[in-house]
């Protein structure tokens, strides 16, 4: 898909959301293969500004720089319908459909000041935040991937994403 993409003089910028920066998200973008850019947003800014609660996004550009489509969660390229809308969008610039964009939740300041002391070197204090801002907005995956990451590093950083684990936690209530 990207090499179509690319041949209509289109682009894709990928953007990971990892507040333990680039080195932890750079071997699986290697590992991909990916051909296009990737930056990571250890700030969680973009979900500042879009209001997204989880990822993946997609988010579609005009040539003019004007917001034409984003979907926040769920965008998929490899569903049928998400493949179809964005060639549609690469070949004509036309979107057939809208998605609303999710608002921001009840929590995220809970996210931001969280980060803060993550920064700061306080994980445990950081790690308690998010879990109030958690039980605040059970649907912030941003922020219960990111607490699970510091808390579980070798189910995030040692080869594969491990996804059952995830549900199982989604299950256990945590």
């Amino acid at each position: 898909m990207y090499a179509d993409i690319r041949s209509k003089n289109t682009d894709i910028l990928s953007v990971a959301v990892d507040l333990q920066g680039p080195g932890k998200a750079r071997p699986y973008h290697e590992q991909a293969g990916a051909e296009f850019v990737t930056v990571v947003d250890e700030e969680n800014s973009l979900a500042r500004v879009f209001g997204y609660r989880a990822i993946p996004n997609g988010i579609l550009v005009d040539e003019d720089g004007r917001l034409q489509f984003q979907q926040y969660g769920g965008f998929d390229v490899r569903k049928d319908v998400i493949a179809g809308l964005v060639s549609a969008f690469v070949s004509d610039g036309r979107i057939s459909t809208q998605t609303q964009a999710q608002t921001s939740g009840p929590a995220s300041d809970h996210f931001e000041r969280g980060l803060a002391l993550y920064h700061a070197g306080q994980t445990e204090k950081a790690a308690t935040v998010w879990r109030d801002g958690i039980a605040l907005d059970p649907e912030n995956w941003n922020m219960r991937k990111q607490l699970w990451a510091i808390e579980n590093p070798d189910k995030f950083y040692s080869g594969k994403v491990d996804y059952s684990w995830q549900r199982e936690q989604v299950e256990q209530g945590r």
